[in-house]
């Protein structure tokens, strides 16, 4: 499975790398290099040829989107970086069970004189015969593998958006700007990779957890979020949306909770999760919410990319340290 795993992420970057917008990031990065090797710490000398002089925040912004793009190698290597460390394979796994109940082995009750139905009505713990637990340990990376991809793609695609001129006027993030193919099909693509982000965090801190329970939590987390993206795009001050949008968080809030005291264990590995999807959760919701009139599409957009790096990096954390030791 790893190999396949490995073969895939590295065909999928080499595809990557056949693209433009990438290449100019490279091509840039280098320049940036062999510009800085000379100015012995000035950073005032550096400066990139895409028509304008660049300051020292734009070298950052391109080694922060070169991090974006290439988390799925940066999640492959974690786990070589670990064995180097550790000198031994690092294992890091989530397990997903599902509890079944053998319906057979209980009846309603069909009168006060059916003897041969009492039986099932007796309290007391169930047996091995009325509940069958299914399991199945997954992969580590496998689990966050599919945010990362995703996460590389919809980089790529505002990046692209940008070397074609289309953010020359740092735009205000309203409608308006969605009315371009590129940002719809970015905004299509974030909105799977927070999916992906949190059912990899759920999954992570309710280990071991129910599929459908982390499945339908993180649906219900992500459409909350995707309503204050699109109300991150509105001018309207209708205070019923505002009332709205307060019961949202505070329901979303609920859901998220209630999930967290029913799965959480006292665990390192589990908190740390637990901690991050509501930091992320708490994090987006506030910054698409607060000052909407004066938000530009270039702070939203670092913004996010700056969050999704911070949870890559968690996630390389884990699969470098040997997690399963962690939590027994």
């Amino acid at each position: 499975m790893e190999a396949y795993l490995v073969i895939g992420v590295l065909m999928f970057m080499a595809s990557l790398l056949f693209c433009k917008s990438l290449l100019e990031c490279v091509q840039t990065l280098m320049h940036v290099l062999a510009e800085c090797s000379g100015c012995a710490g000035n950073c005032e000398c550096v400066s990139m040829n895409y028509g304008e002089k660049r300051s020292a925040r734009e070298v950052l912004m391109i080694l922060l989107v070169l991090w974006s793009v290439g988390k799925p190698c940066l999640l492959i290597l974690g786990p070589l970086l670990g064995e180097f460390v550790l000198a031994r394979p690092p294992q890091w796994t989530v397990v997903f069970v599902q509890v079944v109940l053998n319906t057979s082995r209980f009846a309603h009750k069909q009168g006060p004189d059916a003897t041969q139905n009492r039986s099932l009505h007796r309290a007391g713990p169930a047996s091995g015969n009325d509940v069958q637990v299914q399991m199945r340990e997954v992969e580590g990376l496998v689990l966050v593998m599919p945010f990362a991809l995703l996460s590389a793609s919809s980089t790529w695609t505002w990046v692209g958006l940008k070397n074609d001129g289309f953010f020359a006027g740092d735009q205000v993030w309203d409608q308006e700007l969605f009315t371009s193919r590129g940002m719809q099909l970015y905004e299509i693509l974030y909105g799977f990779e927070i999916y992906s982000l949190l059912f990899s965090l759920l999954s992570i801190a309710g280990d071991p957890v129910s599929v459908e329970d982390v499945s339908l939590t993180t649906l219900s987390v992500t459409l909350s979020l995707l309503y204050f993206f699109a109300y991150s795009r509105s001018r309207s001050q209708a205070f019923a949306e505002n009332v709205f949008g307060i019961m949202l968080l505070a329901s979303m809030s609920c859901v998220l909770g209630i999930f967290l005291i029913a799965h959480m264990r006292v665990c390192g590995i589990q908190q740390s999760a637990g901690a991050v999807a509501v930091t992320l959760v708490l994090c987006l919701s506030l910054t698409h919410v607060s000052n909407k009139d004066e938000m530009h599409a270039g702070s939203v957009i670092l913004l996010r990319t700056l969050f999704s790096c911070v949870a890559s990096l968690y996630f390389v954390v884990l699969s470098a340290a040997n997690s399963n030791s962690v939590c027994v």
